[in-house]
């Protein structure tokens, strides 16, 4: 016999093979779960920083909304109390406009698409001009009235 004992197992390719198949395998196994954690930690990464980022910049834009119509609301307080007697006659408003809250003025609907906001939906500067006129014909009517 002049082949070698390798030569001579019929199982020895097939041995080798499946070797290869087998490392193969594993070594794709391995960089699918690789792949995996890199992808979930840079998802898990850029979730955090996209909040940070769009948390401030809400953050930024609420305050200065807030700021805004909080000053206008705390101007149409400050004229229901210039005249005592027609301060009496317009405690009514006075109240309801001192009982005004952030939840009334910026409600659910504010935050959600527009796509998807409810019908009776009213934008804060909207609330706030249209009680800013309620006031204004309030006062005018009762400082006619008390000529003040």
């Amino acid at each position: 016999m002049a082949h070698s004992d390798v030569e001579d197992d019929i199982w020895a390719d097939s041995d080798n093979e499946e070797q290869v198949a087998y490392e193969r395998n594993l070594a794709e196994k391995e960089w699918e779960r690789l792949q995996e954690d890199h992808g979930n930690t840079g998802y898990k990464e850029g979730i955090v920083e996209g909040k940070e980022v769009n948390m401030q910049k809400g953050f930024d834009k609420g305050y200065a909304e807030g700021l805004v119509i909080g000053k206008a609301v705390g101007k149409l307080r400050g004229m229901m109390l210039k005249n005592e007697e027609a301060a009496k006659e317009l405690d009514v408003l006075f109240d309801e406009i001192d009982k005004i809250e952030v939840n009334h003025v910026y409600s659910v609907d504010y935050f959600r698409d527009d796509a998807t906001k409810k019908e009776d939906y009213v934008a804060p500067e909207t609330y706030v001009k249209n009680l800013e006129e309620r006031v204004k014909t309030t006062l005018q009517q009762v400082s006619e009235k008390y000529n003040c």
